[in-house]
């Protein structure tokens, strides 16, 4: 998925260069506001989890032979093939991404619980912080599950050269951010789940039946999108409590985030052949062309939390460092609207010729795409 790093490049400062800013989120008053928050989360986050029982499952989703027998599997198999044979290359490399990156599940809630108060120490806390972690990795952890049993059914991927990428991108380990601070990683995976949700919903819409016509993968896309709205909407409420917190903290923590670039997972796939950043290049690309996230999507997340946080209206609370992590939050989307612009008009000025990128994941078939 794009990143900001490739639409803003923005060399000023608003917040202190370096770790002395996000440390001074794990002194004692910092720690204590999310303790005290606790109570909070059972009421109001804990909820949009959902229990085992009312949950779909992967096989709810895709041909079961215990249930359908040996024939009946065989034909649902060759019904779901036929479908699948009419998506264009460009999603079946879209798909390829998110599943690789929903399969990446080990690296997630290390993430978390690297943090100080909301993590699961032991691995059975019975915090409220630490039953979501596991109740989100648990939700999680069906959609990697159910993608690569669609792609393994379809036939239309190079299985081997796909389970190689997850092997390469767990292996391989990501560096998302650097802060070990909840006020930090709570906006990066606010803005990561909307990013996911989106790009699963977009997917579903250009596969069902409006589309390319293959309606188990347009379920199935569909489904884990909804998933992830939910999950988005936890960390959303989350990082909106702290707002209501600690704006302060929260205005600064969001524009060391977004000065620096919030990074999906999608930025680290290795496919064996090229580094990541050459290959996520060219997968941005392929993204673009496909329309399964774009940059107007990224300028859309960015205003849509700028909205739920109310940023550009904190008036009470705020430093002098907060008042101008706030001036830099609220001028990104503007800039990004006009880069939109100004690249949409050198493609028409340019007229330039796209490149034929071969992808591993789809025997070598090669993707048409204009690159930067």
């Amino acid at each position: 998925m794009p990143s900001a790093s490739t639409f803003v490049q923005e060399k000023k400062s608003v917040v202190d260069d370096g770790k002395e800013e996000w440390r001074s989120y794990l002194v004692p008053e910092k720690l204590e506001v999310l303790r005290q928050l606790e109570p909070w989360v059972e009421d109001h986050v804990l909820p949009l989890l959902k229990t085992v029982e009312a949950s779909w499952q992967p096989s709810d989703l895709l041909p079961d032979p215990a249930a359908l027998g040996a024939d009946g599997f065989h034909a649902a198999c060759l019904e779901l093939r036929a479908a699948a044979a009419g998506v264009p290359d460009e999603l079946l490399v879209c798909l390829v991404a998110n599943m690789v990156t929903e399969e990446a599940l080990p690296t997630y809630p290390s993430v978390l619980n690297r943090l100080e108060v909301v993590r699961d120490a032991t691995g059975a806390d019975d915090t409220a912080w630490a039953r979501w972690i596991r109740g989100w990795s648990a939700e999680e952890n069906r959609h990697g599950d159910v993608l690569n049993r669609y792609m393994h059914l379809s036939g239309r991927f190079d299985m081997r050269e796909v389970e190689r990428t997850v092997q390469h991108l767990i292996r391989d380990g990501m560096s998302m951010h650097e802060p070990a601070s909840p006020f930090h990683v709570f906006v990066y995976v606010a803005f990561q789940e909307r990013a996911t949700a989106i790009a699963h919903g977009n997917t579903a819409r250009l596969v069902g039946a409006r589309g390319a016509g293959d309606a188990a993968l347009a379920r199935i896309c569909g489904t884990v999108a909804s998933d992830e709205k939910r999950h988005e909407a936890a960390y959303t409420r989350l990082m909106g409590k702290l707002f209501e917190a600690d704006p302060d903290a929260a205005v600064r923590a969001m524009a060391y985030m977004m000065q620096r670039r919030i990074d999906m997972p999608t930025a680290f796939i290795n496919d064996g052949r090229h580094s990541g950043g050459d290959f996520y290049a060219r997968f941005i690309a392929i993204a673009e062309k496909a329309g399964t996230y774009t940059l107007s999507d990224y300028r859309c997340i960015l205003e849509h939390l700028l909205r739920q946080w109310c940023v550009e209206d904190l008036k009470v609370g705020l430093s002098g460092d907060g008042r101008r992590a706030q001036d830099y939050l609220c001028a990104p989307p503007h800039k990004i609207k006009r880069i939109e612009e100004k690249t949409h008009d050198r493609m028409i000025r340019t007229h330039k010729k796209p490149t034929l990128i071969p992808i591993s994941w789809i025997f070598d078939r090669p993707i048409s795409v204009n690159l930067p």
